[in-house]
């Protein structure tokens, strides 16, 4: 096993040919028609034998002897952002582009399972392999990951464990960072709607305006954080979107605002929730309004498993020595669905260096700009193939 960085970099220029084959028909979710087919494709190619649910795909590596199992998952889906990165396989879907790097994650995931299938005969239980649609499309609730696990991905086998990636632009290409305890916040989001009395923009006191109100509201709702939220824990409110008025001599009659929490326990998720329906609606009534929130749950935040974070360091400590292997402490607030499937089976992400600063490659995730060193991929790939040897062989 010790040689599957080397195996990794043989297939480098797969892992780079189909990566940018799928860069370059970056889809939304649900509508990964062309991407899937692109999986669907190489699975055949490697003789592994899968199932398509929707727009995604399970496939199974079954090793000559019985034994546990394990998944690998991989998110498929593009955002809805217009690229500028002005490559040579930038997307060809107007409006539509791989910011947040699925498309490396999904190549990476078939260069492990290209690795393993070449050595199945060796292999002692199974490898299940998901590529998951719909990843960021948080809200309406409907979302890739649930309704694969809906249809039944994640049973026959039932995974004993589940792992997966995520690329990490400030992160060195060539490096990973595994992060112990919480990994991703809950995410959830709202709509609160403000309702006051249109009027006159000349005769304000003949009217109630809902634009004052909101902005007391939005002023408020930072005390929850800040007074309500132990100093030791993070956590974020944010207005995304407010919508008021048509012209500039009118009082509205209501004001729309949306926006998104995120926390890293269920504590304080619900400490949130039921303070910012007591501000929202206290606040209005002191200016004599009235003000309703509509708060909906999304993706429930997820903590590394310590054993399986352990065991991908540990594999990531021997494939690239230590000092490729970065100790990230620090949570993301950012949101993410692989936590569905921690759910069902302990499950560990890592984060994938694959930023260089020498090269120009920096942008953030969902920047129009964003984009990969693509020395990164072996990288990806070996460690993902070797954490299923290392976890089916019990070492």
């Amino acid at each position: 096993m010790a040689d599957m960085y080397v195996k990794a970099k043989m297939i480098e220029s797969y892992l780079v040919k189909t990566r940018r084959e799928l860069h370059f028909n970056a889809e939304l979710g649900f509508k990964e028609y062309k991407t899937s087919k692109i999986i669907q494709r190489e699975l055949k190619n490697m003789g592994i034998p899968y199932r398509v649910i929707g727009t995604g795909v399970v496939g199974l590596i079954k090793g000559k002897v019985k034994g546990k199992t394990i998944a690998m998952r991989a998110d498929i889906d593009a955002l809805p952002i217009r690229e500028e990165t002005g490559l040579s396989f930038s997307s060809r879907n107007k409006n539509v582009m791989h910011a947040c790097g699925h498309d490396a994650h999904t190549a990476c995931v078939l260069g492990a399972a290209k690795l393993l299938s070449n050595m199945k005969d060796t292999i002692k239980g199974s490898i299940k392999i998901l590529f998951q649609p719909a990843e960021e499309k948080a809200h309406p609730t409907k979302d890739g990951a649930t309704e694969m696990i809906k249809a039944g991905a994640m049973k026959n086998p039932r995974p004993d464990a589940v792992i997966a990636l995520h690329v990490d632009t400030p992160g060195e290409a060539g490096k990973i960072s595994v992060t112990y305890g919480p990994v991703f916040a809950n995410a959830d989001f709202f709509e609160i709607i403000v309702h006051g009395r249109g009027g006159h923009g000349a005769e304000p006191h003949k009217a109630i305006d809902p634009v004052n109100v909101a902005s007391a509201i939005i002023l408020n709702l930072q005390s929850i954080v800040s007074k309500s939220i132990s100093p030791l824990d993070s956590a974020v409110i944010t207005i995304g979107a407010i919508n008021a008025g048509k012209t500039l001599n009118v009082i509205p009659s209501f004001v729309n605002m949306k926006g998104t929490t995120r926390s890293l326990n269920e504590k304080d998720r619900k400490i949130i929730r039921s303070g910012m329906k007591n501000i929202i609606e206290k606040t209005a009534k002191a200016f004599g309004a009235r003000a309703e929130l509509h708060y909906q749950e999304g993706y429930p935040g997820f903590s590394n498993d310590d054993k399986l974070i352990k065991l991908m360091e540990k594999t990531g400590i021997r494939l690239f020595g230590k000092k490729k292997v970065v100790f990230e402490k620090n949570a993301t607030m950012c949101g993410e669905n692989f936590s569905y499937f921690t759910k069902l089976a302990p499950g560990a992400l890592i984060r994938l260096g694959a930023g260089n600063k020498k090269k120009g490659i920096s942008s953030p995730l969902h920047h129009p700009k964003f984009t990969i060193d693509e020395t990164a991929l072996p990288v990806g790939a070996s460690v993902l193939a070797e954490s299923c040897l290392e976890f089916l062989t019990g070492c």
